[in-house]
């Protein structure tokens, strides 16, 4: 798959094909369905599957105080495309300039002069333009005008309800990860860095590694069954989102997992820590040894949730 940042730079096998122009945030299960009969479109026409992105989120562009949170890397959704199909992804360098235009000026300038795209697929709800002036309507005018085609795919529904990213951010927010997780298509990953914590784990006999990931979104407070995503391996882990409140209460939420076939430091490592099933709230124990009991208690859990 091609990456492309300019406009001038399309090579001509990417273009004439079939276009997607969207943030895909999180490339959720109604992104698939959107980018698949893309790429099914484009096996049709003989072409090539082509979509136009933005990262960061446009919000973080324009109003940087309302952008949301990250539930996936640019590097993961750019490998959920190619998985898909996808053949080449435009990433423009000077977003601010493509988030200004008119609809018009933008199918002008890069549906048609730019990628010179022969059919655009697009969600239900679709929007483009500046202000998000554009809508589906709009664009199958213009379509019919600059001689391309036009398709709209419908929403998908999980659970009798659409799904979108605020969607997702609430029900991982709301530690309802399983949900989440049907949403998405795959576990909510929480994606940073293995940082040096306090070592109360380890003094128990449960060694946990700290991740930091001040751009993702965090889960709601409570313990999980999921995997750890580490040095090319993927561990069984029980993973803490919390404050630790037998020992203190006043310190950031963190979270924390406890690999439970793994042994060994991972500072300054990345980690991916998928949550699979919201196991229970946090609580305040009476002592360590209670808690050591319990964190026992819950790894078990871990091993019949993931098997």
């Amino acid at each position: 798959m091609q990456l492309i940042r300019e406009l001038d730079n399309v090579p001509p096998d990417l273009k004439g094909g079939v276009l997607s122009v969207g943030v895909f945030d999180g490339v959720h299960v109604g992104h698939q369905k959107v980018l698949g009969r893309a790429v099914e479109r484009a096996h049709e026409l003989d072409t090539a599957a082509v979509v136009f992105t933005f990262h960061p989120h446009p919000l973080a562009v324009l109003r940087p105080d309302d952008a949301p949170p990250l539930i996936q890397t640019f590097g993961r959704k750019l490998e959920l495309m190619r998985e898909i199909g996808v053949a080449g992804v435009v990433w423009p360098r000077d977003s601010v300039a493509v988030l200004k235009m008119s609809p018009e000026t933008f199918v002008q300038e890069v549906v048609c002069e730019g990628l010179a795209a022969g059919a655009v697929v697009e969600g239900a709800d679709f929007r483009f333009g500046a202000a998000g002036a554009g809508d589906r309507k709009r664009l199958s005018e213009l379509a019919a005008a600059c001689g391309f085609e036009a398709e709209f795919v419908a929403d998908v529904e999980v659970d009798g309800r659409r799904v979108s990213s605020t969607r997702i951010r609430r029900l991982i927010r709301e530690g309802r990860v399983a949900e989440a997780a049907r949403c998405l298509g795959r576990p909510y990953a929480y994606v940073g860095t293995v940082v040096e914590g306090r070592h109360r784990g380890a003094r128990l006999g449960y060694p946990t590694v700290n991740v930091e990931a001040p751009r993702f979104l965090m889960p709601a407070e409570g313990v999980y069954a999921g995997w750890a995503r580490v040095r090319g391996g993927r561990y069984r882990s029980a993973v803490s989102v919390g404050r630790t409140p037998t020992f203190e209460t006043d310190q950031p939420v963190t979270v924390e997992a406890f690999l439970l076939d793994f042994d060994g430091e991972l500072y300054g490592e990345q980690a991916a820590i998928e949550f699979v099933e919201y196991l229970r709230p946090q609580k305040t124990f009476a002592d360590a040894e209670a808690l050591k009991a319990r964190m026992a208690a819950d790894c078990e859990r871990v091993r019949g949730v993931l098997g």
